[in-house]
């Protein structure tokens, strides 16, 4: 194809010299006349690793070029990629001022490309916020040259390129992401990563647009842990990398999945009381954690925001059927469980409370939870109820609070269920 990018930065000249390597025509646009002319070269107007030995190749092989004019090349590319920079100001509000610049652009030499002229793709890789797309970056595209659909397409493609290792992320990503504006609108950018071997995800255009935010604030998350954990380590005479190495060990639940999709809040025995132990610990021994200090107050904030998404669809005096009591499936422990807390919750706020959880049965209680049921939660045994149809039927709501498998399926419908275990 040709291929037209527009900024020449670390994103777009990395991309320009891997799409050069699989046999693309690739012209350089940037505002900069500097990075023009050394791009035009075959040179890295940027420090990347291999970047330059591909563009002199794609000169030497009649496939790279460089312009100060998108407009000279509009009318016969293919897909144009955006890769300008997004710069964030003090208060975290991003800049979008060079977007729209280059989207005012791209649009002008759009509205005046010829009748009957390909349709053409324009790709954005800049980093936006959720949104930016369907309500800024579209309407101003749409604004100079006609709605989108016809003579060309938006799409939004983030990119996962590190400083550093940017040829090899380009050619061996964990996962390629194209956000579309209708589905199968971004089938012509997807044709440029044929020759990869990644699980190709073609979805809508905010939710392209939030992965980028969520693997950076999980990177940076990884970091402080593991600074934090290391601080509190040397701390206590402990090696850093030993503990490291024995936490990177387990595969199963810490380097996994395991835990990270959204849903319930943590509770039980083990996690609240091993926070506040640690959170102990840190404080005695002069460690500042702001990120594990965190963890106990985010829970909490979590636990208030089930309850008021529970609260929003409800009607004033309404009938609840709760699915769950104890803090998770297969077991019958109550301590610190989320699902006591919404229970108490609805009853405070004057809502009927129905109880069903088979995990749970009085006399077998043992230890804490026995005291519970026959102290301070004894009032909740009065509402549990073992027929789950009728009280689905008396119910306005039922709240599935923990997998019960087969049970929810069977019995949820009509719009009046409430899945908290996964939002």
């Amino acid at each position: 194809m040709k291929i037209v990018v527009c900024g020449l930065g670390y994103v777009g000249t990395a991309a320009a010299a891997c799409l050069v390597k699989d046999g693309h025509t690739v012209v350089g646009v940037d505002a900069d006349p500097a990075k023009n002319q050394v791009f035009g070269s075959g040179r890295t107007p940027v420090r990347e690793p291999g970047v330059e030995e591909l563009l002199q190749a794609g000169l030497a092989d009649g496939k790279l070029f460089s312009s100060a004019s998108l407009a000279d090349h509009a009318d016969d590319a293919e897909v144009i990629l955006v890769c300008v920079g997004t710069p964030v100001g003090s208060d975290g509000t991003v800049d979008l001022s060079q977007v729209l610049a280059v989207t005012d652009e791209i649009g002008a030499a759009v509205r005046v490309r010829p009748s009957g002229a390909a349709m053409v793709t324009i790709a954005y890789r800049s980093t936006m916020p959720p949104g930016s797309m369907e309500r800024t970056v579209v309407p101003a595209l749409a604004r100079q040259a006609g709605p989108p659909g016809g003579g060309y397409e938006a799409v939004y493609n983030p990119e996962f390129l590190r400083e550093g290792t940017a040829i090899q992320d380009y050619f061996e990503p964990p996962r390629i992401v194209i956000g579309e504006r209708t589905p199968g609108s971004g089938g012509r950018l997807s044709e440029i990563y044929q020759g990869i071997d990644a699980p190709l995800f073609r979805v809508p255009l905010a939710l392209a647009e939030m992965v980028k935010y969520a693997d950076n604030s999980f990177h940076a998350l990884k970091v402080a842990f593991a600074n934090e954990l290391g601080r509190l380590a040397e701390a206590l005479g402990i090696s850093p990398r030993s503990i490291s190495e024995l936490f990177l060990a387990d595969t199963k639940l810490n380097i996994s999945p395991a835990y990270l999709r959204p849903g319930g809040a943590f509770g039980g025995s083990c996690l609240p009381k091993d926070m506040r132990a640690l959170t102990s610990c840190l404080r005695k021994n002069g460690v500042s954690a702001p990120v594990m200090e965190a963890v106990l107050p985010s829970n909490t904030v979590h636990k208030e925001h089930l309850v008021e998404h529970v609260l929003a669809r409800l009607p004033q005096g309404g009938h609840v059927l709760l699915l769950g009591l104890t803090f998770k499936p297969g077991t019958d422990d109550l301590r610190e469980s989320p699902l006591v807390d919404l229970a108490e919750s609805l009853l405070n706020e004057g809502f009927r409370l129905t109880i069903h959880d088979p995990d749970l049965r009085v006399d077998r209680l043992t230890g804490d939870n026995f005291n519970l049921a026959h102290g301070h939660l004894s009032h909740f045994f009065t509402l549990l109820t073992d027929d789950v149809e009728e009280a689905v039927e008396a119910a306005d709501l039922v709240v599935i609070g923990k997998r019960m498998p087969g049970l929810a399926s069977r019995l949820v419908g009509g719009g009046r269920s409430m899945d908290l275990d996964r939002l």
